[in-house]
């Protein structure tokens, strides 16, 4: 009797769909110090989707890339940003912290940090622009660039204008305008961007919930929405219903590679990591033999982990945590607001 022979087991499809937009989240801050131009330029090699970066402005009006109002986490400095000049800024040492495959820094003196003293510093938001353009002129990776504007920090605008009249006209004069998003958690500051500049892409950041942030999105003609992956109503539905609204949904920060796995499932249009190559990976693209950035190899390092091992969630380096229930006010109380007036101008009309 013959046997048919057993047929080849398929080869099993990538856990991430290769379209989905992988997003270093500040620059991949597992793999190089975070929002410096080490990280960047480490995530250009890396062959990533997006740059994804924070501003703060500087006592004389310069705008650097830093996520927190102070400077005491990621430099060896002490005290606001806005109350230091771009020299006095960028003379900390912005390397001074990090550790390899740690996610977003957090001070350790019991942990590595092989970059310390070598002249890794704060940058101007306008290099990450000159790097794009001269290393990609063209193409589709994007930068988006946040709008650091938290209730109770030290630099809160509650207009929303300060940082908006610095990066709007960096943006149209980058040449690279229809490759930038601005994010923020504060709707206002959106807003302000979109009246300067109706062709700049915006994306609303949320934390606690999705749906109100994109109802705000839809009535404000926001364009992407970016909520927490741990946002308890963020799933296949709520993805299904931005999309149906003509809304992205790039969630932030999955950093294992269950968490990209299980978020990538909801059919979101990209993710933003601090291990951008493990979601690489799970794409079914190219992967780096070496994860870390040039200048920490040469330093010495190990290489860093591929993914988190464990979810950072909410841990660490997240100012804006301590107002998450205030910022899920804001929105909904912006929802209420906006949709009264444009339903009196119905009415009206």
């Amino acid at each position: 009797m013959l046997v048919a022979p057993a047929a080849a087991a398929a080869a099993p499809g990538p856990a991430v769909p290769p379209t989905v937009v992988v997003s270093a989240h500040r620059g991949g801050a597992a793999y190089a110090p975070e929002n410096t131009m080490v990280a960047y330029r480490n995530a250009l090699r890396l062959g990533v989707d997006q740059y994804e970066t924070d501003t703060q402005l500087t006592k004389d009006g310069k705008l650097v890339l830093i996520h927190d109002a102070a400077l005491d986490r990621t430099t060896d400095g002490t005290g606001n940003v806005q109350d230091h000049t771009l020299a006095e800024v960028q003379a900390c040492d912005a390397g001074y912290d990090w550790t390899p495959g740690q996610g977003v820094t957090q001070p350790d003196p019991a942990l590595p940090h092989p970059l310390r003293g070598h002249g890794v510093r704060v940058p101007e938001a306008r290099e990450l622009f000159d790097l794009v353009r001269a290393q990609q002129p063209t193409g589709a990776t994007t930068i988006s660039i946040e709008i650091k504007d938290i209730p109770g920090e030290a630099n809160f605008d509650a207009t929303g204008t300060k940082v908006a009249a610095v990066l709007v006209p960096l943006i149209e004069a980058s040449g690279l305008k229809a490759r930038t998003i601005v994010q923020s958690f504060y709707p206002p500051a959106l807003n302000v961007v979109k009246s300067m500049d109706s062709s700049i892409k915006t994306q609303l950041l949320t934390i606690g919930a999705t749906t109100p942030y994109l109802t705000y999105g839809v009535v404000t003609t926001q364009d992407i929405i970016s909520p927490s992956s741990t946002n308890p109503d963020l799933s296949a539905t709520t993805v299904a219903a931005a999309h149906a609204a003509g809304k992205q949904v790039i969630p932030y920060t999955p950093d294992t590679a269950t968490e990209l796995t299980s978020v990538g499932a909801y059919g979101v249009d990209g993710e933003i990591t601090n291990f951008p190559a493990c979601l690489l990976q799970l794409e079914g693209r190219p992967v780096a033999s070496r994860l870390i950035a040039d200048e920490a190899a040469a330093a010495g390092s190990p290489d860093s982990r591929l993914c988190a091992d464990r979810s950072a969630q909410l841990t660490a380096a997240l100012p804006e945590a301590p107002y998450a229930v205030l910022l899920a006010v804001a929105g909904m109380l912006a929802v209420v607001v906006t949709t009264t007036v444009a339903r009196r101008r119905r009415h009206s009309a």
